[in-house]
């Protein structure tokens, strides 16, 4: 056999290899315009190119080519994998827990779950942008404070111009006093002007040290009001977020779609293989059915607590289960560990402890059906 013909197998399959690669590239950089997924490619025990869309598990070193895109990235990272050897899960609600986590945001905390091996999470769109309602009555507050502030600063105003003339009258009279000529008469106008004196200087005092607190108060509102209208600006583009994983470790999300109609948004992480919740039976949600919500709760991370399924409140599940500031965005699972709900914090909760509420997932399902391809609430 020739030099040729012995190089010919060897240059074949690294031309077929290439040829499938670029072939992947045309097809996701031309096919329907949407965001292509994350396309997979490793080598097998025999040393071949292996592609495919499905994050692989144990199979050594992988790269990744991200949205159809020529460049790729070594980095590949199994989350699932990490997680159940840090964590081996006793029950089926620990084995969800590695798939909640932690979302953060300009805005604060929130939570979110992965709903499938390729790094989609779940969670509410408040808990990106922030609730509607409440910057609108933050606004709303804001206004009211200006004009009082306003209303302030033309009473202090008015104060300090009252004891400018108070000022100006004391020492008209203590010249008149310098000009008296009766020593007698000079002493009881002279006493006069001291008790006088005395009662401007405490009102004066008075005066200063309530303008000084005034103006720290008014710079520190500022601040707060430059803050928050600066973080309301940002949540409004934020497009990328961090995401804090069970065992404290953070990779990056991208935003994917936002709901216009209910308080769902969708995020995705690039390059890894992930512990994914999977979703309850249709149609098994039952009034009085145990049930858990996983979430970080005041910035608790990893929280769990339960209750049952009380009833439906306008198309919400309603639970005990206690969902606090920073469960927004969590899942709702059953006792076999499968997700049923998004839980969210609808303004009344606050009022009523121990009273949650929570998104049906198939809602989300047909919400994000365009990625989200499997929906079996269908």
């Amino acid at each position: 056999m020739n030099e040729g013909s012995s190089r010919g197998p060897i240059f074949k399959t690294f031309l077929s290899a290439w040829c499938l690669s670029l072939a992947l590239s045309l097809v996701l950089a031309l096919g329907s315009g949407e965001v292509g997924a994350d396309i997979y490619q490793y080598r097998d025990k025999d040393g071949h190119w292996v592609f495919t869309d499905v994050p692989p598990a144990g199979v050594g070193e992988v790269e990744v080519i991200r949205d159809g895109r020529s460049s790729r990235s070594p980095v590949f990272r199994d989350v699932a994998k990490e997680l159940t050897e840090k964590f081996p899960p006793k029950s089926a609600v620990e084995a969800a827990s590695l798939a909640t986590v932690t979302i953060r945001t300009v805005l604060g905390l929130g939570s979110g779950f992965f709903v499938s091996e390729d790094g989609y999470i779940l969670t509410n769109r408040h808990v990106l942008r922030g609730d509607e309602s409440q910057i609108r009555k933050t606004e709303e507050f804001i206004a009211r404070v200006d004009d009082r502030i306003e209303e302030d600063e033309a009473a202090m105003a008015n104060a300090e111009n009252q004891l400018k003339r108070m000022k100006s009258d004391l020492d008209d009279y203590r010249a008149y006093i310098d000009g008296i000529k009766n020593p007698r008469a000079r002493a009881e106008a002279m006493e006069k002007y001291k008790s006088q004196a005395a009662e401007y200087n405490y009102y004066d005092e008075q005066f200063r040290k309530r303008k000084r607190e005034f103006e720290e108060k008014k710079s520190e509102y500022r601040r707060e009001k430059g803050d928050f209208s600066r973080k309301a600006r940002m949540a409004e583009f934020e497009e990328r977020f961090t995401v804090v994983l069970k065992d404290k470790t953070e990779i990056e999300a991208s935003l994917v779609a936002v709901s216009e109609d209910h308080d769902l948004a969708l995020l995705k992480t690039d390059g890894c293989r992930t512990p994914y919740i999977q979703p309850g039976e249709p149609g098994g949600i039952i009034q009085g059915m145990r049930v858990f919500a996983i979430g970080s709760p005041l910035g608790v991370s990893d929280s769990v607590s339960s209750g049952i399924v009380s009833g439906y409140d306008d198309a919400y599940i309603r639970t005990d289960a206690k969902i606090y500031l920073g469960n927004s965005g969590g899942p709702l699972i059953t006792t076999d560990g499968k997700v049923i709900g998004i839980n969210t914090l609808k303004l009344i909760t606050q009022k009523f402890e121990g009273m949650g509420f929570a998104i049906p997932l198939g809602l989300a399902f047909r919400e994000f059906s365009t990625y989200l391809k499997t929906n079996p609430w269908q």
